[in-house]
């Protein structure tokens, strides 16, 4: 019998796990494959895990996770982590990580790209060319984006990236507001720090967001905040539709309060086909796409192995999301040797729960 189990839900049973065992070679593991069908099915194949590690699958609510009495570690291979009830996961001693850095290329590029569309209104005359209308005086004005001022709600991971390629790559001033961020990384990377999210909005002419959604960001940005956007401005977000409250964000743009937005992801996904930002001129979309390359996809799998592998080892995680749950592990009397390395980790990692991974 293996020294730890390590489960894996919503992957395919043929999967060889080749990046899984590579990480955890040197470990005495137990790989299984789940594809749970019923949250009861979930409780049973998570009862006696040491690791969960989390792909596609609905079944990851409070009954599960309080079924989990021997894990120490849940994993999910993506940024996010709303999904999961981190109160739930503190009180039982789970370690939450994510798969920081997994995409952050991606998704900053996804922003990026989408900032320059709106600016050079791409897929608008895309749109009006193949349509059979020639002409290039039925948009707006197309303002030159070095004289721009580019706004950051979240200067983590993918905020830093977006930053670096637009004021290095198109000379634009970038602001940014995000409170859990040291000052010498914003200096680092060339931006200034704003200290309010009202002063982010009226300062700006575009705005990206790349934040976690979680108790503290959800509906983070809504009417008040678009009230106080240049009409000529654009809102562009990459990370979590629930950040936004996508009503007030749908009558800004009715009632001309900016000029456009950028949208990978709604609250609602897959998005309703009647919602009013599908149907509107200067609002571009995608599926929730940001994250996707082939490198991604296998650094994924890398990212979240490796973060198991240093749990199973006695190590606190790179990617540890809740150094709040060291109370729980200190009650249980679970994983001593993480006591000294989580409180290390305390004084190079703020308790982040505004900026991404």
């Amino acid at each position: 019998m293996a020294e730890h189990k390590v489960l894996i839900l919503g992957i395919d049973e043929n999967d060889p796990l080749d990046y899984e065992r590579a990480e955890m070679a040197d470990l005495d593991v137990e790989f299984v494959r789940g594809n749970p069908q019923s949250e009861g099915e979930a409780m049973e194949l998570v009862r006696d895990a040491d690791a969960l590690m989390m792909r596609s699958t609905p079944y990851q609510g409070e009954q599960v996770l309080r079924a989990a009495e021997k894990a120490q570690v849940l994993a999910v291979y993506s940024h996010g982590f709303n999904q999961i009830d981190t109160d739930v996961c503190n009180e039982m001693g789970i370690i939450i990580t994510n798969g920081a850095g997994m995409c952050m290329e991606e998704v900053s590029n996804q922003a990026v790209t989408m900032i320059l569309c709106l600016n050079r209104q791409l897929i608008q005359y895309n749109e009006r060319t193949k349509a059979g209308k020639w002409g290039r005086t039925e948009g707006p004005p197309i303002e030159p984006i070095d004289q721009q001022v580019l706004g950051l709600v979240g200067l983590g991971n993918i905020g830093r990236q977006v930053a670096r390629k637009m004021f290095n790559g198109w000379r634009m001033k970038v602001i940014a507001y995000d409170p859990y961020c040291p000052p010498w990384i914003a200096q680092e990377y060339a931006v200034e720090q704003v200290f309010s999210l009202h002063e982010l909005f009226e300062r700006s002419d575009y705005i990206s967001v790349q934040i976690p959604l979680n108790k503290e960001t959800h509906h983070l940005m809504r009417k008040e905040h678009f009230d106080c956007m240049k009409p000529t401005a654009y809102f562009v977000n990459v990370c979590r539709g629930g950040v936004v409250r996508e009503v007030d964000l749908i009558q800004a743009l009715r009632e001309g309060k900016m000029r456009g937005a950028g949208l990978d992801v709604f609250e609602q996904e897959p998005v309703d086909p009647d919602n009013p930002l599908l149907k509107m001129d200067n609002v571009i979309v995608a599926p929730h796409s940001a994250g996707q390359s082939t490198r991604s996809a296998w650094l994924a799998r890398q990212r979240a192995s490796q973060q198991v592998a240093a749990v199973l080892r006695g190590n606190w995680p790179s990617a540890g999301q809740n150094p709040e749950v060291a109370s729980s592990l200190k009650r249980r009397d679970r994983m001593q040797s993480l006591e000294p390395k989580l409180e290390a980790s305390r004084e190079v990692l703020p308790m982040a729960v505004l900026p991404e991974g």
